[in-house]
């Protein structure tokens, strides 16, 4: 009997992908101290400062309380500060420092090495490409899933 050797799914791929370059950052930002939720905060608050944990929470993919823990941390470093916002009750929108954003440039330098390793080798213009369809599939992801009877 033949059994046929199908490709994977597209889905496998990605989160293969996702897998091996969350491996390859966690390598380049351990020198620095830095783990891939707080490289990620840091690097949302340098684009949206001012956001609540909640917000940051959204942002980064991980619960209220694992965010929490990462706010507190940098915090405890001088990376991050919290302040007070009469208008939002117990939300304390964070911010970066001084620190925080010097920190955060080594990073993004550590991770632009990640990033031309994986990417480096890729046709002009074809990040662009991987970038849009990437973009894309997360559109997509966003869509509420269609029923079994949607077809």
């Amino acid at each position: 009997m033949n059994i046929p050797n199908p490709q994977p799914r597209t889905s496998y791929l990605v989160a293969r992908l996702d897998r091996l370059i969350r491996a390859r950052l966690v390598d380049a930002l351990k020198p620095l101290e830095v783990t891939v939720p707080q490289y990620t905060l840091l690097s949302v608050l340098d684009i949206r400062p001012g956001l609540s944990n909640a917000q940051l929470a959204r942002r980064s993919y991980i619960s209220a309380q694992a965010m929490h823990q990462v706010v507190n941390g940098l915090e405890a470093r001088g990376l991050i500060s919290r302040r007070s916002a009469p208008d939002h009750g117990r939300a304390q929108p964070v911010d970066l420092t001084a620190a925080g954003r010097a920190l955060l440039a080594k990073c993004d330098k550590a991770v632009g090495k990640v990033e031309d390793d994986l990417f480096g080798e890729l046709a002009p213009g074809d990040e662009g490409v991987l970038r849009r369809i990437v973009e894309s599939a997360i559109d997509g992801a966003r869509r509420p899933t269609r029923g079994a009877a949607d077809g």
